[in-house]
């Protein structure tokens, strides 16, 4: 199983991301017997051990450790242990935390380097949403903005798919359903944007409080991927009925290292970090299909009604979405017009459709 590499964070028992490691630090030896440095890091989960994203940080501290030979130890803290998404990317950029991982969502209170893949119906496909996340090309060009916070691009993951809508009284079966309803949202503009343009209102909720949110009637519902749905429990109690299947924006997990404490680390031990977490996204897209999959099928047996809306209605929602939405946010910092251009054009030649799993 998997989880989203979160943050990674150098332990009081040595020195931030890479000094010798203490008394109970995995050890090597060398070729003279002597004793290989040993490294040991956190990585800060904002979301649950039970989210899809668990399993792919603790797949990534799995094969760190055997890729270094027990000299890397990775200890995943799920759950928000070490802070919220914003707590703990602030704390990279400060320097006071190596690596952190949350919805690159958050990530905009700091910096506007992601904001860009929220343009809500950016991808018509998960294969064209991965092939923008591969796209060296599109990662140089992130990395040049998050170098203004001495932040870099290290990972990322789907979260869950993209986002849905999940209401917890009223059926959305038209745009005008959303009149008046108040979403949940994250700290994205473009999320709260395309909620509002629907005529609902965006209430930003961080994670770990959003349950309680719904359930006091605070908000009417929320915009997730299924396996946040299903991970947050919103399946049980009635705290959702009702889940859309809209797609309109895409969703992931970022992780970002600071770029002194990275560059601090000797070559090979960034080597088998860099090589481990790419092992560990691979697993992931092919684990995540069957996962989903699995979470619309239990939520459905718990009572939520799973839909999508015709074509026609489905059609409009996204005109409408991006009318409204893009018009008003490309041109803005983090979002302009060539950026846009170069996301396109990476991706217009990439064939698939759906988003990898069945609602059925």
């Amino acid at each position: 199983m998997k989880k989203w590499f979160v943050g990674l964070v150098a332990t009081a028992m040595v020195t931030v991301l890479g000094a010798c490691g203490g008394s109970d630090a995995p050890s090597g030896k060398t070729s003279d017997g002597g004793e290989k440095e040993t490294y040991e890091f956190k990585v800060a989960n904002v979301l649950s051990a039970s989210d899809v994203t668990a399993y792919g940080l603790d797949k990534f501290a799995e094969i760190a450790a055997e890729k270094s030979d027990g000299r890397i130890k990775v200890e995943v803290l799920h759950g928000g242990q070490l802070g919220s998404g914003v707590e703990t990317f602030e704390a990279v950029k400060n320097g006071n935390i190596d690596m952190a991982s949350d919805s690159f969502a958050n990530l905009a209170s700091i910096t506007p380097a992601f904001e860009i893949f929220h343009l809500p119906f950016l991808f018509d496909s998960r294969e064209q949403a991965l092939a923008a996340f591969r796209s060296e090309k599109i990662k140089d060009r992130v990395n040049s903005e998050l170098a203004e916070s001495n932040l870099s691009w290290f990972a990322s993951f789907e979260i869950g798919g993209p986002r849905e809508v999940g209401t917890s009284k009223k059926k959305i079966s038209k745009l005008e359903d959303f009149e008046g309803l108040k979403l949940r949202a994250s700290r994205s503009p473009l999320e709260i944007a395309a909620q509002e343009a629907w005529g609902a209102k965006g209430v930003t909720v961080d994670w770990p409080e959003t349950p309680e949110a719904v359930r006091l009637g605070m908000v009417d519902g929320l915009t997730v991927p299924y396996a946040s749905f299903y991970s947050g429990q919103f399946h049980e109690g009635g705290l959702i009925k009702y889940l859309l299947d809209l797609n309109f924006q895409w969703y992931s997990l970022v992780t970002v290292v600071n770029k002194d404490k990275w560059a601090e680390l000797p070559e090979d031990i960034r080597q088998i970090l860099s090589e481990s977490i790419q092992e560990a996204q691979e697993w992931h897209v092919d684990f995540l299909s069957d996962y989903i999959t699995e979470n619309i099928q239990k939520m459905t047996e718990a009572g939520v009604e799973v839909y999508a809306l015709p074509d026609e209605e489905q059609s409009r929602m996204k005109d409408v979405t991006k009318e409204k939405v893009w018009s008003e946010f490309v041109g803005q910092k983090g979002i302009p017009q060539d950026k846009l251009d170069l996301i396109l054009s990476e991706i217009e030649n990439v064939d698939g459709s759906g988003w990898g799993y069945s609602i059925n």
